[in-house]
């Protein structure tokens, strides 16, 4: 998996459609780790925001 694949949540929320607090709060309640950090900021793969996306609804 290359460092194309992972956005931050804000990111993933915006392609997702959904709201960035929703998703940055399904992805601390599956307790779904960043796939990457880069100083304070997290990075996630698309898996990880998928599974997290199926938490808000």
């Amino acid at each position: 998996m290359g460092t194309e694949d992972l956005k931050s949540a804000t990111n993933w929320a915006k392609e997702l459609g959904v709201p960035e607090k929703k998703l940055k709060d399904a992805l601390k309640a599956a307790g779904i780790e960043p796939d990457a950090k880069k100083g304070v900021c997290a990075f996630y793969s698309k898996a990880s925001a998928e599974k997290a996306k199926k938490g808000i609804k």
